[in-house]
């Protein structure tokens, strides 16, 4: 992801450091983001209601749009950007600028580990900075049909600061530790490694094919690892307070209750969401980064 072919490694190092560089990338993550949020939040609607209140995707639709039409698909849409513009921000933008600085003070300098660790360190980052903005998302999505469970979204973020503080507006902080590292792993790493081995070896150029090949394959990727800890942390964040003694008791009380099925329940709907949301956000991070880094002058930056 750092360049358009595989490149000499000082020069990737000197890049990623550019304040130009990183800017661009910041930009650009956060702006692609929010564009695939605002297309496939009806769907993630759908998968969070699903996993909530269970039942079948067709049901859950039709559920949705009688109870509450086509505003419900759009429910939690302002928290969503939120989540993305804190999230995506921080996970993609600096991503291969935490390569860069783990090429140059650690002992790794290529392949997976070195690709795990920044995306790791980006995504824990990311949910330390933004977790509130995930709370407030999944609190407004998972409200009973017909039904608000806050007057707006800034009206969320006080409601819940002021009843539970701190605590609840970064609840379910572990499992969405765990779910966006692993989510970076399925999306980031396997888009950078599938679209660096492409190069690498000739087999397609940096353009719209590659993009399109290499996020299907970051969103199947992602929708396997993923599902088991997005079932607990969503049960786990729209829970009253007290209801689990933490992310483990409430994925051992899931197993019990409903076996390993229950982890996979709502991937249909999270596989189209998420490789839609990886086509569109990683095509247009890559049209949205050459537009920004030639705004960006290098006189200026």
């Amino acid at each position: 992801m750092a360049a358009s072919k595989p490149v000499q490694l000082e020069q990737v190092q000197a890049n990623a450091f550019s304040k130009r560089e990183i800017l661009t990338k910041l930009v650009s993550a956060g702006t692609a983001a929010c564009i695939a949020e605002a297309i496939t939040l009806p769907m993630d609607c759908a998968k969070i209601k699903l996993q909530v209140e269970g039942g079948t995707l067709a049901n859950t639709v039709r559920s949705i749009a009688a109870n509450d039409g086509a505003k419900g698909f759009f429910r939690g849409l302002i928290p969503g950007l939120h989540r993305q513009l804190g999230f995506c921000t921080i996970r993609l933008g600096l991503y291969d600028t935490t390569k860069a600085f783990y090429i140059e003070n650690t002992p790794l300098k290529e392949g997976l580990p070195l690709r795990f660790a920044a995306g790791i360190s980006t995504a824990v980052a990311a949910v330390c900075c933004a977790q509130p903005t995930e709370v407030v998302k999944i609190r407004m999505q998972a409200a009973k049909a017909g039904t608000s469970r806050y007057a707006g979204t800034m009206a969320a973020y006080y409601n819940i600061a002021v009843t539970e503080g701190a605590r609840g507006l970064w609840s379910g902080l572990g499992p969405s530790i765990a779910r966006l590292s692993i989510c970076n792993i399925g999306e980031v790493v396997t888009y950078d490694t599938v679209k660096q081995a492409m190069l690498k070896r000739d087999l397609m150029r940096d353009a719209f094919p590659l993009h399109v090949f290499a996020a299907v394959c970051a969103g199947f990727v992602t929708t396997t690892l993923t599902s088991p800890v997005d079932v607990v942390k969503t049960t786990y964040v729209n829970s009253a307070p007290g209801t689990y003694s933490g992310a483990i008791g409430c994925a051992r009380h899931l197993a019990v209750s409903g076996g390993f099925r229950v982890f996979y329940k709502g991937c249909v709907p999270s596989f189209f969401r998420i490789t839609g949301w990886n086509l569109i956000m990683f095509i247009s991070y890559e049209q949205l980064r050459r537009i920004v880094s030639k705004q960006l002058t290098p006189r200026n930056y």
